[in-house]
């Protein structure tokens, strides 16, 4: 497998060795999203890439500079042909099963991801709308884009700032390259604690380790030199590099600050390798070896490839199985197979001036991000669902002064008796359960992602939520209801997320949504941890408002370790066992029957409107009761009528 296949025109001199150190990359990456436990900080990967990144394109930059031949033009085409055929190939290739495996809302969310890797934005949208450690984003197909959009972002800015600041000349440079890494290090480490979304998506603070790479450049950059150097200290440093970069993968998980100070671990390990990996070396020549290399000239489009491969397997009826175990490391083959042919028959031949000139090149890739742009705002018009309850907004009960980050509110009815349901996102379908009543206002009060719970916080090791995650936050929201004096309060959450965090299949995050005590307590189960919650609320509400009647309801079949309804109705009809269900449900049923002995807070039953002994409903002819795994549509809402309606009557 030759590198001139590839790039045929090389402007800096050939290192196999950085080939290997993207193999290095690449593989812990495609693994960890394959969901093995092992290569629990996988993601790191994504880290190394934007090091090498940062190191080549400054070489090449820095070596057109000094002979006067640098181009801005040539520099874009360059990164035109480099990334954006194999890119939008993908994404095609990904369209059909798409369309047949993923629920209308996730193709609508499709269409969106694919409008913002048309325009280099990616980052932005998964930013705003995805937490990249959710299990959830095991299932959306472009995830992975987003650093591909940090390092497009970062070529617009880099040559230009580059060309500027030569006049400073090497020393100087390197030195301001230096100062602006620190500032967004610095930035990085305060954004982990306070904007940890913003801080694993955002160039400013993803800056540093392409910088960093840089930075390496500059320190090697020596027009007309070769390194040839056998000194035994680099050979060790090489070492010493390749040891905190496996640390870094085998040790880091998804409760690791990212990127923060932690980060400088792959990132400094990765600059010591490309620093000392001499052909003379040994790791330089472990990194040589041929089928390293190979995997290194596939890394780009085995990368491009892993994410849709592995996503649309996890919403294919084939995710039902019980074989996962020979499964992932046929779809790892897959990926691999996959990449060679978008490398051989995609990526290659555009790289090659010789067969496709600049013109056609750039009249190519217009062409693709116009075609791009116009796909994802067909998907994003053609699958909006038809009732979306998560469209609501805060404005919806501003006349009742409810305020917060994250709340939503509606409210249905202008009668003087209050009804509010008050939770997680399970509050918001349960609107089409109900309708207009002269006597009545229904205020649902949502705050997405955490439970009703007072004295309790949400984790998730690296702050994944900022409306829970802090003492006292729900605790304000509770106090809000309770100044409304409503005559009924009905508590809604997806109270086996609390208890037990996911059962997804094949995904590492098992700590999602789980809580804790703000007092500290240790030693609880989660289970205990949401029992405790539970008797706080009811004591809280019945101090602050004991005029109020509670209720708590209880959850509706949580059908996530079959798949997204779609899925599910499509491989085994509308029925699922009951047996599954009941045994994850059963922490939730042995609190709800302790509150129904108590007497305080009334129970409102759900699951006798969708099961039966042996059996659970989960759609009937066109209608599906389900949005995804877990939140009802509005037809399972409407299966709910009767039994909200009997609590609130008189």
């Amino acid at each position: 497998m030759k590198s001139s296949a590839a790039q045929p025109e090389r402007i800096v001199k050939y290192r196999p060795e950085i080939d290997g150190l993207r193999s290095l990359a690449v593989l812990p990456v495609i693994l960890f999203h394959a969901g093995f436990t092992f290569f629990s900080g996988g993601f790191v990967g994504v880290d190394i890439f934007f090091v090498i990144s940062g190191y080549l394109i400054t070489s090449i930059l820095a070596t057109e500079i000094t002979q006067g031949n640098f181009s801005i033009l040539s520099f874009y085409e360059r990164r035109a042909r480099r990334i954006l055929p194999a890119l939008f190939f993908v994404i095609i290739a990904t369209l059909p099963f798409a369309l047949v495996w993923m629920l209308d809302s996730d193709i609508q969310n499709l269409g969106r991801s694919i409008m913002s890797v048309a325009v280099f934005a990616s980052n932005l949208f998964f930013w705003r709308n995805t937490d990249y450690f959710d299990p959830a984003a095991t299932e959306q197909p472009l995830l992975h884009t987003w650093s591909l959009a940090v390092e497009e972002q970062y070529y617009i800015f880099f040559p230009l700032f580059l060309i500027l600041a030569w006049k400073l000349r090497r020393t100087g440079l390197t030195l301001l390259l230096l100062c602006i890494t620190c500032v967004s290090l610095a930035l990085a480490e305060w954004a982990a604690t306070y904007h940890p979304a913003v801080n694993f998506y955002l160039l400013p603070t993803r800056a540093w380790e392409l910088l960093a790479g840089s930075l390496v450049a500059m320190l090697m950059f020596k027009p007309g030199t070769e390194e040839s150097s056998r000194h035994r200290y680099k050979a060790a440093l090489a070492v010493i590099g390749v040891c905190m970069v496996l640390y870094s993968i085998l040790a880091f998980d998804d409760t690791t600050p990212f990127p923060s100070l932690y980060t400088l671990v792959p990132v400094v390990g990765t600059c010591l390798i490309i620093l000392y990996a001499t052909p003379f070396c040994l790791t330089g020549k472990v990194l040589s070896l041929k089928p390293l290399v190979g995997i290194g000239l596939l890394s780009y489009s085995a990368y491009l490839w892993h994410q849709p491969v592995f996503a649309l397997y996890r919403l294919s009826p084939l995710q039902l199985t019980a074989h996962d175990a020979f499964i992932f490391p046929l779809l790892i083959a897959a990926v691999f197979a996959l990449a060679w042919v978008s490398w051989k028959y995609i990526e290659a031949p555009f790289r090659h001036k010789k067969r496709m000139s600049r013109a056609r090149v750039f009249t190519w890739a217009s062409t693709g991000i116009v075609v791009l742009l116009g796909i994802g705002g067909t998907l994003n018009r053609a699958f909006t669902p038809e009732v979306d309850p998560f469209a609501t907004k805060i404005q919806d009960c501003t006349g009742h002064d409810m305020v917060g980050p994250a709340l939503i509110c509606q409210k249905i009815g202008t009668g003087s008796r209050l009804v509010i349901l008050f939770g997680d996102s399970h509050v918001l379908p349960l609107i089409n359960a109900f309708n207009e009543d002269p006597d009545r206002t229904y205020m649902f009060i949502s705050i997405p992602g955490c439970p009703p719970l007072v004295g309790v916080e949400r984790y998730d090791g690296i702050g994944n939520s900022s409306n829970c995650d802090k003492p006292g936050q729900l605790q304000a929201y509770a106090s809000q209801v309770a100044h409304l004096q409503p005559e009924k309060i009905i508590l809604v959450g997806r109270w086996t997320l609390y208890m037990h965090g996911w059962q997804k299949k094949n995904v590492l995050q098992k700590r999602h949504h789980l809580l804790h005590l703000e007092t500290g307590e240790t030693g609880l189960t989660p289970q205990q941890v949401v029992a405790a919650g539970l008797n706080a609320t009811v004591t809280f509400f019945t101090r602050s408002t004991p005029a109020s009647q509670l209720f708590i309801l209880e959850q509706v079949p949580d059908i996530q370790m079959f798949g997204h309804v779609k899925t599910v109705i499509s491989s085994v009809g509308d029925h699922v066992p009951r047996a599954a269900i009941d045994t994850w449900d059963q922490g939730e049923m042995l609190m709800l029957d302790k509150e129904t002995r108590q007497g305080i807070l009334k129970v409102i039953r759900t699951k006798l409107y969708f099961c039966n002994t042996t059996t659970c409903k989960i759609g009937q002819g066109k209608n599906t009761y389900y949005l995804d795994d877990n939140h009802l549509s509005a037809s399972g809402s409407r299966l709910l009528s009767e039994p909200l309606k009997m609590a609130i009557s008189d």
